[in-house]
């Protein structure tokens, strides 16, 4: 039954929906503005963001290809939607929505889905912020390998200061982090926007290892040491791990 409820959308979708293209950076909608859309990723990846009065920006997701987002029920947008790269949007009449889920239970039960999901994501991500640094971070790379994922690269389409809003961390905390987890051989950077999954056990264990301030306090000549032994540790607890999940 799934399958055919979003075979069913899809249809109704391509059928109604308007294609707008966006650059880099532009505005498909502000906060406030009154949500009479709903919208489908076609290419391209879109970031939905708010900005606080001092000035800092908060992002609440990234969505790719095959995902809507602008689905809340409010009267208005309760964030803004961005494009991150060159995108392709359908855009769809909510109105025409509710319309065709009245005389189709296939299509009602597919929006009410989509709707679910999207308040299970704005659930996971309350408990992400709450976690240590590492932890998010490690989580966000977990994540884009589910969703981003080419060959044996995760591709990520958002910059480092993206991902740094989206986290709620500071940019600088974002880079040191994934640096340590390189130098900890859980994953290999191989471009700014490439990354490649070594080790998820020795990620895991050092998302869990809270003890730890290296993968999250700045580098100095006197804690270098350290922070190479904190490493190794983290290798060989991971390999404890693995021998024990074997066994």
């Amino acid at each position: 039954m799934p399958s055919v409820d979003a075979k069913s959308l899809d249809l109704l979708i391509d059928r109604i929906g308007v294609c707008m293209s966006y650059a880099p950076q532009a505005r498909i909608f502000h906060e406030n503005d009154s949500a009479e859309n709903a919208y489908k990723v076609v290419s391209g990846t879109i970031r939905t963001c708010k900005f606080l009065r001092d000035g800092r920006r908060q992002i609440g997701g990234f969505y790719l290809p095959g995902d809507f987002f602008g689905l809340e029920c409010a009267e208005r947008y309760t964030l803004s939607a961005e494009a991150v790269t060159n995108a392709k949007v359908l855009v769809i009449k909510k109105s025409v929505l509710t319309a065709a889920a009245k005389h189709n239970a296939a299509i009602e039960y597919r929006l009410l889905l989509l709707a679910s999901r999207e308040l299970a994501g704005l659930q996971a991500r309350v408990l992400l912020l709450i976690k240590n640094a590492q932890e998010r971070v490690g989580e966000f790379i977990l994540e884009m390998e589910k969703r981003t994922k080419v060959g044996n690269a995760i591709q990520l389409p958002m910059k480092r200061q993206d991902i740094a809003d989206y986290l709620g961390l500071k940019i600088e905390t974002v880079s040191r982090i994934l640096a340590s987890l390189e130098s900890c051989a859980a994953i290999e950077l191989e471009t700014s926007h490439r990354i490649v999954v070594r080790s998820r056990s020795v990620l895991r264990t050092a998302m869990e290892d809270r003890s730890k301030a290296a993968l999250s306090n700045p580098p100095s000549r006197t804690n270098t040491t350290r922070k190479r032994s904190d490493c190794r540790s983290v290798r060989a607890r991971a390999r404890r791990r693995v021998l024990s999940e074997v066994g």
